[in-house]
């Protein structure tokens, strides 16, 4: 399979398709529909296949790809896939076509609206999605990340709910601040090191250069070196934030997550969220032996706030959406936590080097997790706000687990993952997150716990009003899963099961990754 440009075709073939479709001027058209499921689930298949194939230690980086783009600014068009950037492609895969068959069932919605365009917007994310987690160079990066971005706007814009405009406009707001930042970081760290790649900038953090290139290419900046670095982390680190999105740079999310069709929103928490995270592994990480010691304890204060924070938010929402929507946040607090606790300096103790591959390895897999978690979750609120024909709140409904028995077990199953119950998927990650921090920072895994017993209080008692309180006025119109819900959501409950029980077959391709990094980071 090596002498196609696999990564290239996974990327371009979705992308061109949508684009296609954005010029069919049809409200109804099910034969796009059904090409453009076509389109995705081949694209989802050949990069399930792809991360099957190389998610050996001898096969990382098999992919590669690598074509001159633009000589003068020394920048190719250059994809590789190594673990990390296999695990986001598999959960592209399996995810586009999840939230692509949830769209397929709740069109009529959306009335008279353009169908083909909203399809061909999802096929757009799908390919650039794919492009940004397997580019190896900045330039290539951001501009997947760019494209990406657009067509989830006019989701929301178009497509979205009463107070859609008001959301759209601050999630473009947001995101293009956040691209700003970014920009400038790393336009300031690429001519300090004369390299858009991030191989070779890690290349270079490892040796221990990184601070002294900053400092001779940059020294018409007129502050110390150490506080020159700690400002090109920290334009980065808010750039890649708000799509996490980390507290307090969360405003765009909830209203977004509200207004938005369910389908999209499976797409954005299931997978937009992790660039954030992703470039942060990419492009942070390699700063931070420089930049942290100046904001570490101010960024962990900040983060940990944002754990409790969310998870108190999310207990007091009525709207079910906004309630997941504040758990997001919640959950990838965690992910933050795990990554800003690597840029605690160890001294060379190894013990707590290895602590640091834990909670790598904890992001890495929480990212993957919450990405099946919580596009079941959002499946389900499009499930239920198809069959009552409005938005789920909290207090309207009650003992729909006797009129729906399936979907209130097999919510409760996703339930119980994203509070972390051991056996299923959201543990492993959480555990070795915190297993990592409590070693590397101990006062901030103390106060952090306290988030994952406020979100088992609102998640059990969600179950609790919805499916096993008193019968509710819209249970006797309630119906259960139907069978294309039961085919589409079945993979990832046994997903949930599976790698809650036998992670390794995950942490077997990233361990490499997870050495690489934390070897990049010592000098």
């Amino acid at each position: 399979m090596t002498q196609l440009p696999w990564l290239s075709l996974i990327i371009w073939i979705p992308l061109i398709t949508g684009i296609l479709f954005l010029f069919i001027n049809s409200a109804k058209s099910k034969s796009t529909r059904h090409f453009g499921m076509l389109v995705s689930s081949l694209v989802s298949v050949i990069s399930t296949v792809l991360w099957a194939t190389a998610t050996t230690e001898d096969a990382l980086g098999s992919y590669a790809e690598r074509v001159t783009w633009i000589p003068t600014l020394g920048v190719d068009y250059s994809l590789s896939m190594d673990g990390l950037s296999g695990l986001m492609v598999l959960l592209t895969g399996l995810i586009m076509p999840f939230a692509y068959g949830a769209s397929m069932g709740c069109w009529k919605a959306y009335k008279n609206k353009n169908e083909a365009r909203y399809f061909g917007c999802l096929l757009i994310i799908q390919g650039s999605l794919l492009g940004v987690f397997t580019a190896t160079n900045f330039f290539l990066w951001f501009c997947f990340y760019e494209i990406s971005l657009v067509p989830a706007f006019f989701l929301v814009k178009i497509w979205g709910s009463a107070g859609k405009d008001r959301s759209s406009m601050r999630f473009f707001v947001y995101s293009m601040a956040g691209s700003i930042a970014l920009l400038l970081g790393f336009l300031a760290l690429a001519g300090a090191t004369g390299s858009f790649e991030f191989d070779e900038i890690a290349a270079q953090s490892s040796a221990g250069n990184l601070a002294d290139l900053i400092g001779s290419n940059l020294g018409w900046f007129d502050m110390p070196i150490g506080w020159l670095c700690a400002l090109i982390f920290l334009l980065i680190f808010v750039g890649l934030a708000v799509k996490v999105p980390w507290v307090p740079l969360h405003g765009w999310l909830p209203d977004t997550y509200d207004h938005a069709p369910s389908p999209v929103t499976m797409v954005l928490t299931g997978l937009m969220f992790k660039m954030g995270l992703y470039g942060l592994i990419r492009m942070g990480l390699p700063m931070m032996p420089y930049a942290l010691p100046k904001l570490l304890t101010s960024l962990l204060v900040l983060t940990v706030f944002g754990i409790i924070y969310s998870a108190f938010a999310a207990m007091g929402q009525r709207s079910i959406k906004r309630m997941f929507a504040y758990s997001s946040i919640n959950h990838l607090g965690y992910c933050m936590l795990g990554i800003l606790s690597l840029g605690v300096v160890t001294n060379g103790d190894m013990s707590l080097e290895i602590q640091k591959s834990s909670v790598l390895g904890g992001v890495m897999l929480q990212m993957f997790a919450h990405g099946i978690i919580a596009s079941v979750l959002f499946y389900f609120v499009n499930a239920m706000e198809n069959r009552i024909g409005r938005k789920i709140l909290m207090d309207e409904h009650g003992g729909l687990r006797k009129v729906a028995p399936l979907m209130a077990g097999t919510m409760g199953l996703a339930v119980f993952a994203s509070i972390g119950l051991p056996g299923l998927n959201g543990f492993v990650g959480e555990f070795l997150i915190f297993k990592g921090v409590f070693a590397l920072v101990p006062w901030a895994a103390c106060i952090a716990v306290a988030g994952l017993l406020i979100t088992a209080v609102f998640l059990l008692r969600f179950l609790q009003v919805v499916f096993h309180g008193q019968v509710g006025k819209s249970a006797p119109k309630f119906k259960d899963l139907s069978l294309m819900d039961t085919i589409l959501v079945s993979p990832f409950i046994v997903l949930m099961v599976i790698l809650g029980f036998f992670p390794h077959l995950l942490l077997s391709g990233l361990n490499p990754v997870i050495n690489n990094i934390i070897r990049a980071m010592q000098f």
